[in-house]
């Protein structure tokens, strides 16, 4: 069930707030857990199980190593975290490790080595809904319950309502226990809250509707043409396209989720922070995805040492990440590409070039912006010919300046038809648009303003073919 759906916004919000609002406080755990599983069952029947296992396992350990000795809680935590791990490589990367398993016993053979390797064949499966952020959340919680930093749950259901809660529970923000622990057991509903979070939600649903679904179909159109075809500028057009496309997305659920989890009393951490005015790529993933950013920070970089050991171990320990990072979003040699692409990035900036952007933030925009673009194509190819072939239409013809004039027509015109939605993208990717709606939410304008735009969404609703989320695939 998406959240720009019909059947969300005018069935299951409604009908699920007015029991959630009506029954007794003590009920609203469990009113959010079966709220939640039936959300999640709604669009992932054949693996609704998954995620209920995940619940039984790490409640009943966590529970069962609470007062045993230091190696059984270290044992229930490996336990744990290969069952959640494995899972999640087994429906998401199995496939494609043995691919490549396949195509390195084939490489072998044709060049006459003498080493054979087996090949291997295991079953298409598809991926769960959500499972990339529901296992990376609930092993943060077992991993802090193991440092002693929160105390296991002792509530199957307030646990269930945790890792379950259907605002973040399919593309994240990536919430940790610790951050919603409080408001697990009192939490404050009110009008007030309830008034905010219906704003919050209608502006993500606008941000997704009438922008990333636009420049998802300018993106489409330039893949649809050919790259070959495409003019420099028309090249970086599209480039642009997808690179506001994902970031109003993602931008778009994730302030959806906020408002709803205002709604419930929940505070869901804030998940960008205008990442396309960062002024250096060590900025932009402070403000980009910062619930993931947060997460292998916490829990992978700084416990292989960080930068405590020297440049050679920082950069190792940064290899690891953004290795990690790449195949976090998928099971893809561009998602590798691109995690590496942002480790080669990141490392030059810390040796060289971060100082000197800090005290130059317009000549370090001027070189993040295009390198966060550019990276946007490596993540979105997922043919690495396709890849090449636009990368060399962006860059290989810089000097070549009938490659800037061919098809300038079609490139105005679509200049033209897409004038204003690239407007408004360059306007609410800063934050003047936010501190003016912060300063003005309570105003009659911007309410009228908002249910004009919600007016909108819903029109789009009816008329669009499909509406999914770029994260619901990672």
């Amino acid at each position: 069930m998406l959240f720009c759906s019909i059947e969300f916004i005018f069935l299951f919000m409604p009908i699920f707030l007015l029991i959630y609002y009506t029954v007794p406080e003590k009920y609203g755990n469990l009113i959010l857990f079966l709220g939640s599983l039936f959300f999640y069952a709604y669009g992932e029947r054949k693996f609704f199980w998954l995620i209920l296992v995940s619940l039984v396992l790490h409640y009943g350990l966590t529970r069962y190593a609470e007062d045993k000795s230091r190696e059984c809680q270290r044992v229930c935590l490996i336990l744990l975290l290969l069952y959640g791990f494995g899972m999640l490589f087994v429906f998401k990367y199995m496939d494609f490790f043995a691919a490549n398993w396949n195509h390195l016993a084939v490489w072998l053979t044709d060049r006459g080595s003498s080493i054979q390797l087996p090949q291997v064949t295991v079953p298409k499966v598809a991926l769960p809904l959500g499972i990339s952020f529901y296992t990376f959340q609930i092993a943060a919680y077992v991993i802090d319950v193991y440092r002693g930093q929160v105390k296991p749950e002792k509530r199957f259901i307030d646990l269930g309502a945790f890792l379950c809660m259907f605002p973040q529970l399919i593309a994240g923000p990536i919430v940790l226990y610790h951050d919603v622990a409080a408001q697990l057991k009192k939490r404050v509903l009110s009008w007030h809250h309830m008034e905010n979070g219906i704003k919050t939600f209608i502006i993500g649903l606008s941000l997704k509707m009438l922008l990333a679904n636009t420049f998802g179909t300018l993106w489409n159109q330039v893949q649809t043409a050919g790259v070959s075809s495409a003019s420099v500028p028309m090249a970086w057009l599209g480039a642009l396209a997808y690179t506001f496309q994902i970031y109003f997305d993602f931008q778009g659920y994730s302030m959806m989720a906020m408002g709803l989890g205002e709604m419930l009393g929940f505070r869901i951490p804030r998940n960008f922070r205008h990442p396309y005015m960062a002024t250096s790529v060590t900025d932009f993933w402070r403000r980009w995805h910062m619930t993931l950013s947060s997460w292998f920070k916490n829990y992978v970089y700084i416990p292989l040492g960080g930068s405590r050991h020297g440049k050679l171990r920082m950069l190792f320990n940064m290899f690891v990440v953004w290795s990690l990072t790449g195949l976090w979003h998928g099971a893809g040699w561009n998602f590798v590409l691109w995690g590496l692409y942002y480790f080669a990035l990141l490392a030059i900036e810390k040796l060289f070039l971060l100082k000197f952007f800090e005290k130059c933030p317009v000549i370090g925009w001027c070189f993040t912006f295009p390198a966060v673009v550019t990276g946007w194509v490596i993540f979105a190819s997922d043919n690495l010919t396709a890849l090449k072939a636009y990368l060399m239409q962006m860059f290989g013809h810089l000097g070549d300046m009938s490659q800037w004039t061919m098809n300038l027509d079609l490139f105005f015109q679509t200049v033209h038809q897409y004038g204003l939605y690239l407007v408004l993208a360059v306007v609410f990717s800063v934050s003047w648009p936010y501190t003016k709606y912060r300063e003005n939410k309570n105003r009659l304008i911007t309410v009228v303003i908002l249910l004009i735009l919600f007016l909108l969404c819903v029109y789009k609703m009816q008329t669009a073919a499909s509406n999914p989320f770029l994260y619901f695939r990672f």
